[in-house]
C-alpha cells in the first residue's frame, strides 16, 4: 500500500532531524535537478510501512547512546543491547503499534520494521533477528498448539530465547551436528548430551549471559526393538536457566564465547549439555512427533524433506541479510560522499579542489552508490516476496518457496561480498578520519562481516543456487514453465544480435543482460555435461568459474528486472530521469567489468565507448549526488561524525572527540613519561 505523502513527509522529518544548512550543503543543492519528497516517496514504497515505526520510537527514547560516539566494553555493550530491545519493545507495544499477539502472527512484519535499526545500532538488530526470526519463528514454524505459550512469552519478551544450531564442530552443515537427545519411555523424558568437544552449541547469540530458553537442534534416537536408532536433526524447545536466581541448571554447562572482532553485545555464548532431562513435549512435533511410549510417528517420510521442511523458515534469515547489507553499503557510501563535498586537498588555486570533484574520486563513489541502489530495491522486493509466500511456504508443490531459496541464496552471497569491498573503500576514501572509530566505518564493517559470515557460507549459497538454474535448465529443454527470475533462459543460446549502439535505452540494455545470463547458464550446463569426471565432480571443479560466472549473472539479471519494474512507479519525470542515470552507469560498469562478455557482444569499437559514458554518468551525477544521500531513509544520527546531513563536518567531528572521557585531562600514569628523564648518572 503507498504510503500517503503526508504521512511520509512528517515521517521523514521525525527521522532527518532538523539542521541548519552549511554553506557547503547550499553550494551542493543548488545544482541538483530532481525533487526530494517524490524521490523519497517512489523508493520508501519499496520499505514495509512499519519501518518508519520503528524509528517513531526510537524518537522518543532518550538515553540511546549515539552509535557513533560509543566504544564500550563488552559487559556495558550486552547490557544496553538488552535493555534496547526490551524498552523499544515495550515503546511498540505502548504506542499500540503491535502487540505481542499480533508480532506471533506475522514474525517477519514485524522483524522486517526492526531491521530499520541496522543502520543505527547492529547488535541490537542482531538481538532481534535472533529473539524474534530464530527463536519465536522456530516455535512457531516447528512447533504445535502445545507450544504456543511459550511463542507468546517470547514475543512479549517475558522469557529471552537463543537458538541453538552452531556447533564447534558443524556450521554450514547442519545436517552434521553432533548432539544427542534420546528418548527414555520410562520417564517420558528426552536425554540431551554433547559427546563430544564439537558438539558443543558455539556462537549462540544472546546465550552468554542473556537467555532464559533454547531452541536446540539435536540428532534424535529412540529405541527400537532394543536398538538405538537415530531419526535425524530435530528441534526442541527447553529452560536453561532457573529464573529465580539466572544460572544454569545441573546439566547444562555455559560461558561466554570471548571477544569477538566486533558486535560484543550480541552476546554469544557456548552451551554443553550432560544428561539434561528435558519432558516429551519440548519437541517442537508439527513435522514429526515421539508417541510416550516412544514410536516415532511423522506425515513426511523422506527424512531429506523433513529436514528441508525444518530449515526452509531460516531463509528469512538470508532475505533480511540481503537489505540490511545493501543499505549499510548505501549508508557508508553517503558519509564517505558527504565527507567528499566538504574536503579540499591540493588544485591549482588557494582554496584547494573538493575530493568529490575529482573524476576518480567520484568514480570510486558514485559507481558504487549505482550498484547498491539497484541492490537495495532487489533486496526490498524480496523482503516482500518472502512476506507474501508465508503463509503458503511449506504447501506442497509450491515452487515459490524454491525460488526464495535460491535468490535469498544469491543475493546474500553477492550483496554481501560486493557491500565487503565498498565499506572498505568508503573507509579509503575518508582517509585518515575514516579510520577514526566516530567515522563509523569499523562498526559498519564489522556487521557487514557478519552478513558475509552467518547464515550459510556465502560459497556453499551460490551453490544452490546454480542447482536451482541448472533444474531450470532442465526444465526448459524438456518445453515446461521455468520458474519466476528464469525467465532470460526462453532465449535464444545464440550469441546476442547485435547491439545498436544505443547506450541511453535502457530495454535495450537490460536485453544484453538477459542474453548474457542465459548464455552463461547455458555454457556452465554444457561444461558439466561434458566434464570427464562426470557431473558431481565438474560441479566442484567448476565452481570458481562457469558456476560462479552463471550464478553472477543471474544475481545481476534480477537486480536488474526489479529495478526497471521500480521505474515503472516512479510518476515524477525529475525524479525518474536521475534513477535512470543510476541505473545506466550500474550498466556500465557492470558491462567494462565483464570484457570477456561484453566485448564479444559490443565489439571492441563499442565496449570502448564505454568509458565515455562512464564519464558522462559521474558528471551528471555529481550534481545530484548529495540530494540523493537524502533519499535514503538514515536518520542523521546514524551517520557518524563525518557524515551528517548539514555538511558540517569539522564541527561535528571536533564534538564526538571532545564528547570522550578525560580527552583532555592528564592520564593517570603520567609519571611514567619521566622514568628516564629522573634516572641519576
Amino acid at each position: 500500500s503507498n504510503m500517503s505523502h503526508e504521512i511520509a513527509l512528517k515521517r521523514l522529518n521525525m527521522l532527518k532531524g532538523h539542521f541548519r544548512p552549511s554553506k557547503d550543503l547550499k553550494r551542493e543543492l543548488s545544482t541538483s535537478t530532481f525533487n526530494l519528497s517524490k524521490a523519497q516517496e517512489s523508493l520508501w514504497n519499496t520499505l514495509p510501512a512499519n519501518y518508519f515505526e520503528t524509528f517513531e520510537c526510537i524518537s522518543e527514547l532518550h538515553g540511546i547512546p549515539d552509535p557513533s560516539l560509543y566504544n564500550a566494553e563488552k559487559d556495558e555493550l550486552r547490557k544496553d543491547s538488552n535493555e534496547f530491545i526490551i524498552r523499544l519493545t515495550n515503546k511498540m507495544f505502548e504506542k499500540g503499534f503491535t502487540t505481542p499477539e499480533k508480532i506471533a502472527e506475522n514474525i517477519d512484519a514485524f522483524n522486517s520494521g526492526m531491521i530499520s535499526l541496522g543502520s543505527f545500532n547492529f547488535a541490537t538488530c542482531t538481538r532481534y533477528l535472533v529473539q524474534y526470526g530464530l527463536y519465536c519463528k522456530t516455535i512457531k514454524n516447528l512447533g504445535t498448539e502445545r507450544h504456543h505459550q511459550e511463542l507468546i512469552d517470547g514475543c512479549s519478551l517475558k522469557t529471552l530465547g537463543c537458538f541453538g544450531l552452531t556447533e564447534m564442530g558443524h556450521g554450514s552443515n547442519v545436517r552434521g551436528i553432533e548432539i544427542t537427545a534420546t528418548y527414555d519411555k520410562t520417564t517420558k523424558e528426552f536425554i540431551l548430551n554433547s559427546p563430544t568437544k564439537t558438539a558443543i552449541k558455539f556462537w549462540i547469540g544472546a546465550l552468554a549471559k542473556s537467555a532464559h530458553n533454547a531452541v536446540i537442534f539435536a540428532q534424535l534416537y529412540i529405541n527400537e526393538n532394543g536398538q538405538k536408532v537415530r531419526k535425524g536433526v530435530h528441534a526442541f524447545v527447553l529452560p536453561i536457566r532457573d529464573r529465580m536466581t539466572h544460572t544454569s541448571f545441573p546439566g547444562v554447562e555455559i560461558g561466554d564465547c570471548g571477544y569477538k572482532k566486533g558486535l560484543n553485545g550480541i552476546d554469544n555464548g557456548w552451551i554443553k549439555f550432560e544428561d539434561y532431562r528435558i519432558p516429551r513435549e519440548s519437541l517442537l512435533n508439527r513435522f514429526a512427533d515421539v508417541t510416550e511410549d516412544g514410536v516415532y510417528q511423522t506425515a513426511i517420510e523422506s527424512e531429506g524433506k523433513r529436514f528441508g521442511n525444518s530449515m526452509s523458515s531460516l531463509s528469512g534469515g538470508r532475505v533480511f541479510i540481503s537489505r540490511m547489507s545493501s543499505e549499510i553499503s548505501l549508508q557508508s557510501l553517503s558519509i564517505a560522499i558527504r565527507y567528499a563535498a566538504v574536503r579540499r586537498q591540493f588544485g591549482p588555486s588557494d582554496e584547494e579542489t573538493l575530493l568529490l570533484d575529482y573524476p576518480l574520486h567520484q568514480y570510486r563513489l558514485f559507481t558504487r552508490f549505482a550498484e547498491h541502489f539497484v541492490h537495495y530495491l532487489g533486496a526490498n522486493r524480496l523482503v516482500k516476496m518472502w512476506d507474501k509466500n508465508l503463509p503458503k511456504l511449506l504447501d506442497e508443490g509450491n515452487e515459490q518457496t524454491e525460488v526464495i531459496h535460491a535468490l535469498s541464496s544469491s543475493m546474500k552471497a553477492f550483496v554481501s561480498w560486493s557491500s565487503q569491498s565498498t565499506i572498505d573503500e568508503c573507509r579509503k576514501a575518508c582517509g585518515g578520519h575514516g579510520y577514526s572509530f566516530y567515522s563509523l566505518f569499523a562498526n559498519i564493517l564489522n556487521f557487514n562481516d557478519l552478513h558475509a559470515t552467518w547464515e550459510g557460507d556465502s560459497h556453499v549459497l551460490t551453490m544452490q543456487n546454480q542447482k536451482f538454474i541448472l533444474n531450470g535448465i532442465r526444465k526448459a529443454l524438456k518445453g515446461k514453465k521455468v520458474p519466476e527470475t528464469l525467465e532470460y533462459l526462453s532465449l535464444a543460446q545464440t550469441t546476442p544480435p547485435a547491439f545498436k549502439g544505443d547506450f541511453e535505452n535502457i530495454d535495450e540494455l537490460a536485453k544484453l543482460f538477459a542474453q548474457r545470463a542465459s548464455f552463461l547458464a547455458n555454457k556452465a550446463a554444457k561444461a558439466l555435461n561434458e566434464y570427464e569426471g562426470g557431473f558431481e565432480q565438474g560441479f566442484l571443479d567448476l565452481q570458481s568459474f562457469e558456476l560462479k560466472d552463471m550464478s553472477s549473472a543471474y544475481h545481476d539479471n534480477y537486480c536488474i528486472e526489479t529495478f526497471r519494474a521500480f521505474l515503472t512507479t516512479v510518476d515524477d519525470e525529475s525524479v525518474r530521469s536521475i534513477f535512470e542515470k543510476l541505473l545506466l552507469l550500474n550498466f556500465y560498469t557492470k558491462m567494462h567489468n565483464d570484457g570477456n562478455f561484453f566485448v564479444a557482444a559490443l565489439g571492441l569499437s563499442q565496449f570502448e565507448k564505454l568509458k565515455k559514458h562512464i564519464n558522462k554518468s559521474l558528471k551528471h551525477l555529481r550534481k545530484n549526488i548529495i540530494l540523493l544521500t537524502q533519499v535514503l531513509p538514515f536518520p542523521e544520527r546514524s551517520m557518524g561524525a563525518l557524515g551528517h546531513g548539514d555538511l558540517q563536518v569539522y564541527d561535528r567531528y571536533l564534538q564526538h572527540i571532545k564528547a570522550c572521557k578525560g580527552v583532555t585531562e592528564r592520564a593517570s600514569w603520567w609519571k611514567l613519561a619521566y622514568t628516564n628523564s629522573e634516572q641519576k648518572n
